[in-house]
């Protein structure tokens, strides 16, 4: 099984809106895709969620006008994540519904080797942070409790792991025991998760687990300090599922989408004072 995996798009109704007054995310897509164009064999195209900034059904008919054409060449399925930034509701009215026949995005894409991918919706409204509501840990259960023949990669925005930076902790998910519990012993292959902008690996339930960088701007988790810093790049991960643990390789290049006449400025570098404002609006 080989998959792209690419998240946070960020992708505005409006074509002339900027994010953070700089990046342009339908120009930054279009690069990054031109980027792995050469790329053959994929399985799978795994956006794992904060596809839109703004929520709009415009945002989502624009996703799909760029995936969809890029994912047929490929012969790749595609599957799209919600994140915290996404509106389920306004995705399951433009694109289509879950499999549960709600606006909750959990769904299950079965691929030709054999395998599939779930998708979790761990998007709260009007909030950063992640959550998983009990019906929806007993529906993946239950879809775990048939195994498929190729094994499952489970997708979810908020990557269940604890974040790198006080922000990124206080916008992660909640309930990662449960989660595990339903993990424990299943078929999944490796947990593919977005949100932090910045490439994290790590596990849960003995799982292996990817966080990809964003594609409107990669965030520096090291050596920022005490700050909040991103940069104006762009990234995505190429995985793939045989024999043995997963091979993971990842690629960050200058963002295509950058407006800005001194790319090594920060797209944004905010102080402790400004992390607080983000956490209480935002975060628990």
């Amino acid at each position: 099984m080989r998959i792209l995996h690419l998240s946070d798009t960020h992708l505005h109704g409006d074509p002339a809106a900027r994010h953070y007054d700089r990046i342009d995310t339908t120009a930054a897509l279009r690069g990054l895709l031109d980027r792995f164009a050469a790329v053959d064999g994929l399985d799978a195209i795994v956006h794992t969620g904060d596809a839109s900034e703004d929520g709009t059904p415009e945002s989502y008919r624009l996703l799909h006008e760029i995936l969809d054409p890029f994912a047929a060449e490929k012969g790749a399925a595609l599957a799209v994540v919600m994140g915290n930034h996404d509106v389920s509701v306004a995705y399951g009215e433009t694109i289509a519904l879950g499999d549960r026949g709600t606006t909750v995005q959990d769904r299950v894409i079965p691929l030709e080797t054999g395998g599939r991918i779930v998708v979790l919706d761990s998007s709260v409204p009007g909030a950063g942070y992640g959550h998983l509501d009990p019906e929806q840990l007993t529906w993946l259960s239950g879809v775990l409790d048939e195994p498929a023949a190729g094994g499952t990669v489970l997708a979810i925005h908020h990557p269940p792991l604890v974040g790198a930076t006080t922000l990124l902790r206080a916008l992660d998910l909640d309930g990662l025991d449960e989660l595990a519990a339903v993990l424990e012993g299943s078929d999944v292959r490796i947990v593919l998760s977005g949100h932090y902008h910045h490439e994290m690996t790590g596990a849960i339930a003995g799982i292996p687990l990817h966080v990809v960088p964003g594609i409107t701007n990669v965030v520096d988790p090291v050596t920022a300090g005490e700050h909040e810093q991103s940069r104006a790049q762009s990234g995505a991960s190429l995985v793939e599922l045989g024999a043995g643990a997963p091979r993971v390789v990842t690629s960050i290049f200058p963002n295509a989408g950058d407006t800005s006449a001194d790319p090594e400025t920060p797209v944004y570098d905010f102080g402790p004072e400004q992390v607080a404002a983000i956490v209480d609006a935002a975060g628990r």
